[in-house]
């Protein structure tokens, strides 16, 4: 059914874009505004959309009192009142006249106001030109043509110099009318003509081609708007959401419908000068609507043809200071397409490379032109939705600029919007001078790698070396002779609130090193707490007779224990942790090789203890609960491997880590899986600039890699061209600058 209504017309264009197969994403508010967008160009700059009208209007005494009006009392005088204040309050008022007729909402403009002759050359019957037509016309054959037609011109020039014209005023946005004429000389009931322009009837336009297409281009600009929030997002089946190419089809449509709307269907320009003379010369227009229209297509096509297709970047402020409003973090996440013209075409301008005594310095600069109004249209309506952007109705300084063709970023460090200036009354470009982008430590996350890896090697990045979450524990055994074989627990006692204190007779040789020690281990049944096992840290050595082991404090009573000892054999008398290892859940399981002679019964028995040292779960010591016998070299200890043994995935580049200890955040710089070294900038991204612990677990946010911290390097700036560092190195081998000789010796 054909569109006859602002209903059909939206169903029409829904249907075009694919409903109701497809889901289209906009809201009714949006589609009526697109209705009500569309009306509009089309009552404005389509031909058909408008009609020429001729309105009369007969003068009433009201109008000629309020045009008349004079002084500050008069009738249709409006007070316009101006306060300042400073040391003293100043007010001002000011008399403005009324001297304009209401028109209808509708008309569009005003193309002049027919007047009646009466000048003193050609009014009446005794003027010269009555005579001359009377006279002259009647005797034709007598009449030189081009006499008459010079005679004529001459008349009519003396009529334009003698009688002054008046001025007229019309904007459509106000309704007024204003003649700039002696209203105290008209009269009553007196007719006025108005040649004008009015809007027709939005009732028969729903189904006008043109309509029809831009309001179904309108939608789908709206659709991809609404789209682009969800960029990125992955749909099942690897699908991914992308606004961009639906709005930039409408965008594209809507350009194509208004260029063909400027040759084809656009009326001349209403510039609404009427019969009466203004300041500038009513017959050469300054620049009308449709010129500039003109030019500025001209310009976009030009752009389009020899211009180079670039990614804008607008800087986003993340922090600022909160007195003097200064910028202490920014980044770039978004880019932009646009055609942009290089006005420097014969090269790079600016300094260049320029060799210092610090290193290598890149100066280039390059001057870019972009179209005023592919920047307003296609660019300003996403940077004003973002809270970041202060400023989004023109390029800024501060933005960036990738140039594609030298694969380098640029940041614009001035935008001049007046050059050339105001042609035909108007701008149309932006001219962006940019030097070549200096890195610190900005966020660059644009999604296109080949921009995001421009600063990978930039700026300040620390270096973490990295482990596998878990790693094996290693000890020594250490022997000894005349040493306890093993501690027998006698009686578990009762009544315990806290770990009793185990004491062993000291040995005979004096030596503090030689006494054993043990520490005991509580437990809790039925409600009662009574010791579990008694475990040795030093068997001894040098004991000749059994000693006297002691249970004492903890609240409890009743515990007693008996040991065994070895007066002739070796055995393990403690235990020496080499390595306490990383990432145990469970207590691990230690195993001890055989004596010489082989006898497994012989064989010494330790038990592991675990505990957080960090931010890790790790060894802390390994207990004798039987020394053995009949060690003559030691032997081989063993601990069994913790649950997870190596680090978990693959960190990506950009990314947010954090220090699962620490709090810390920084960004992913570049990941190498074979070192386990990984380069970050940014530290304290997130807000948390305390720094990363050696020991603790750095975990990716995106990509949910694991890997624990071995150590950092945290003076790791990099700089391609600056070999400060050198010269450093080789001044230090020279001149001693340390604090005990600050002024040096060779």
């Amino acid at each position: 059914m054909k569109p006859d209504n602002r209903g059909r017309l939206i169903n029409y264009g829904l249907r075009q874009l694919g409903a109701p197969i497809l889901e289209i994403n906009i809201d009714d508010d949006q589609l009526h505004d697109a209705v009500d967008d569309t009306i509009q160009i089309y009552q404005e700059r389509h031909y058909d959309g408008i009609e020429r009208m001729f309105l009369k209007y007969k003068f009433t005494q009201d109008d000629i009192d309020r045009g008349s009006a004079q002084g500050t009392d008069g009738v249709g005088i409006v007070t316009t009142t101006g306060i300042q204040t400073s040391n003293v309050t100043v007010t001002s008022n000011f008399y403005e006249t009324s001297n304009f007729l209401a028109v209808p909402e509708n008309i569009l403009g005003v193309n002049r106001i027919f007047k009646f002759d009466s000048s003193s050359i050609s009014g009446g019957m005794f003027s010269i030109k009555y005579q001359l037509f009377l006279n002259d016309l009647y005797y034709f054959n007598s009449v030189n043509l081009l006499q008459y037609a010079m005679t004529k011109t001459y008349l009519e020039d003396i009529d334009h110099l003698l009688t002054t014209e008046k001025q007229i005023r019309f904007n459509m946005r106000q309704d007024r009318l204003y003649l700039d004429i002696d209203w105290g000389a008209q009269q009553v009931d007196e007719f006025i003509v108005i040649d004008c322009f009015r809007a027709i009837d939005t009732e028969g336009i729903y189904n006008d081609p043109f309509v029809k297409r831009y309001f179904t281009a309108l939608i789908k600009k709206q659709w991809g708007a609404n789209l682009l929030k969800f960029r990125g997002t992955k749909l099942p089946g690897g699908i991914e959401l992308n606004g961009r190419e639906i709005y930039d089809e409408g965008v594209r449509e809507l350009q194509a419908l208004r260029d063909r709307s400027a040759m084809d269907y656009e009326m001349p320009p209403l510039d609404f000068i009427g019969w009466w003379i203004m300041a500038l010369n009513p017959y050469f227009q300054q620049g009308t609507q449709g010129e500039q229209r003109l030019v500025q297509d001209l310009i976009n096509e030009h752009l389009k043809i020899y211009g180079v297709e670039v990614t804008y970047i607008p800087r986003k402020f993340v922090n600022k200071a909160t007195i003097i409003e200064e910028v202490t973090a920014s980044k770039f996440d978004d880019n932009f397409a646009v055609e942009m013209y290089v006005n420097s075409f014969d090269g790079y301008s600016g300094a260049g490379d320029v060799l210092t005594k610090f290193g290598m310095s890149l100066r280039d600069e390059v001057e870019l032109t972009v179209s005023k109004e592919r920047f307003e249209e296609f660019i300003a309506p996403f940077m004003e939705s973002s809270s970041d952007i202060d400023l989004a109705t023109r390029p800024r300084e501060g933005d960036l600029v990738f140039f594609p063709l030298g694969q380098r970023l640029f940041e614009i460090k001035f935008v001049e919007h007046e050059d050339p200036f105001y042609q035909l009354g108007k701008n149309y470009v932006y001219k962006l001078k940019c030097e070549l982008f200096e890195y610190e430590d900005e966020v660059i996350d644009t999604s296109l790698d080949i921009i995001d890896t421009q600063v990978e090697d930039d700026g300040y990045i620390a270096s973490l070396q990295l482990v596998g979450i878990g790693r094996t524990a290693t000890a020594l055994a250490i022997r000894g002779s005349g040493y306890i074989r093993e501690i027998f627990l006698n009686n578990d006692g009762s009544g315990f609130i806290s770990t009793p204190v185990v004491s062993i007779s000291t040995s005979p040789s004096g030596s503090a090193s030689d006494n054993a020690t043990a520490v005991a281990f509580t437990t809790e049944r039925a409600g009662v707490r009574s010791i579990e096992k008694i475990l040795m840290t030093n068997a001894g050595a040098n004991y000749t007779d059994t000693p006297i082991i002691t249970i004492s404090g903890g609240g409890g009573t009743g515990a007693a224990a008996t040991c065994s000892i070895e007066k002739s054999s070796t055995g393990i008398v403690r235990f020496i942790m080499t390595d306490n290892g990383v990432g145990f859940g469970t207590v691990p399981i230690v195993t001890i090789s055989n004596p010489a002679a082989g006898i497994a019964s012989d064989r010494a028995v330790g038990i592991a203890s675990i505990g957080v040292v960090g931010a890790f779960n790790q060894v802390n010591s390994i207990f004798v609960e039987n020394a053995g016998k009949g060690y003559t070299t030691n032997p081989t200890i063993t601990i069994s491997d913790p649950e997870t043994i190596s680090g978990i995935g693959t960190y990506q580049f950009n990314e947010v880590v954090q220090g699962m200890r620490s709090g810390t955040q920084a960004r992913v710089k570049s990941w190498d899986q074979d070192t386990a070294i990984l380069l970050v900038s940014n530290v304290g991204v997130g807000g948390t600039i305390r720094g990363f612990f050696e020991g603790e677990d750095i975990k990716g946010l995106t990509s949910g890699a694991l890997f624990s911290l071995s150590s950092l390097n945290k003076d790791n700036t990099i700089d391609k061209y600056n070999e400060g560092d050198i010269f450093e190195s080789e001044a230090d081998s020279i001149i001693d600058f340390t604090e005990s000789n600050p002024f040096g010796n060779y």
